[in-house]
């Protein structure tokens, strides 16, 4: 299982690897934005426990 310290990292990753593709250096993925997606929703759920704990 990964901590919320390296979700984030994963993150912030895939999100610059999104910008390359945005400017036409690397065709989009539609995994490559699922997996965004996930782990922004484990992030936040991931927060959102730990302020409830």
């Amino acid at each position: 299982m990964l901590t919320l310290k390296e979700k984030l990292y994963l993150l912030k990753l895939l999100k610059a690897e999104k910008r390359k593709a945005f400017w036409g250096f690397r065709k989009r993925d539609e995994v490559h934005d699922r997996l965004v997606e996930k782990l922004e929703q484990m992030v936040r759920n991931e927060q959102i426990n730990k302020e409830h704990l």
